[in-house]
């Protein structure tokens, strides 16, 4: 994935130590969003933003949702994986609170997820 080099940062994902790996059964999708989310995690591979895992312990589902426009935007469910994990100390901040705190600033730059620049490595 493209991105911050690993050398520089690389993110933890820290759990508790007694929990067990979920593999999430799989849920049924409406046969009309299929299309759509093939689509969308196609475009998400070209570009490098998601690649594929031959075996892994974690499984979560993909859940599709409905945009104001008609389209689908492609979520995880991850609420296994965040049952298994501490509270953050740190968390990332709302987005009203950075553009409440840029309001003076000369420059504010929106960075594009696709490009890959804000992407940090998560340690396996």
């Amino acid at each position: 994935m493209p991105g911050i080099d690993s050398r520089i940062v690389e993110h933890e994902i820290k759990m508790y130590p007694d929990v067990k790996p979920v593999r999430q059964r799989l849920r049924p999708i409406h046969p009309k969003k299929v299309a759509a989310i093939k689509e969308e995690v196609e475009k998400l591979l070209h570009v490098g933003f998601i690649y594929p895992v031959p075996l892994t312990d974690w499984v979560s589902n993909i859940v599709p949702v409905m945009k104001k426009k008609g389209t689908i935007r492609v979520c995880v469910n991850y609420r296994d994986v965040n049952k298994a994990c501490p509270k953050d100390n740190y968390p990332t901040p709302f987005i009203g609170q950075i553009i409440d705190e840029c309001a003076r600033c000369k420059i504010f730059s929106f960075m594009n997820e696709f490009s890959g620049y804000n992407q940090i490595n998560i340690r396996q």
